[in-house]
């Protein structure tokens, strides 16, 4: 057993710098020389127009309008959630269980749920 230790000591070793080489410092996964994003980063780099597959430099100024994609994806989430939950459907709705359960819902579609509630509800007259 002793004698196996600095073999699996050197193949532990391997292990952990492959996997520090498949990161970089933005969190990003690097797979086969294609880098992964998360999707707020992916979206972002799109609309700057590059391609989101490859390796990008991230300067202060990238980092600062992704934390602001961010916040304000958060604070769609946060409306979402708000208009659903004063929204009662003339009256159907007046338990705080469902109304609490649509505004999670609504907080987790974020985007999604304000298109609805403008065709539906707001459109349809319902709130």
């Amino acid at each position: 057993m002793i004698i196996l230790l600095p073999l699996i000591a050197s193949n532990l070793y391997k292990e952990c710098e492959r996997f520090a080489n498949n990161y970089n410092t933005n969190n990003d996964v690097i797979e086969n020389d294609v880098v992964k994003h998360d999707v707020i980063s992916a979206l972002y780099l799109l609309m700057l127009g590059y391609n989101a597959n490859y390796y990008y430099r991230w300067s202060i100024i990238d980092n600062i309008c992704i934390a602001l994609l961010y916040i304000l994806t958060f604070l769609i989430s946060i409306f979402s959630a708000y208009l659903s939950f004063t929204c009662d459907w003339k009256g159907m709705f007046n338990d705080i269980t469902i109304r609490l359960l649509f505004a999670f819902s609504a907080f987790m579609l974020g985007p999604f749920y304000l298109v609805w509630f403008f065709l539906i509800n707001y459109l349809g007259k319902m709130c």
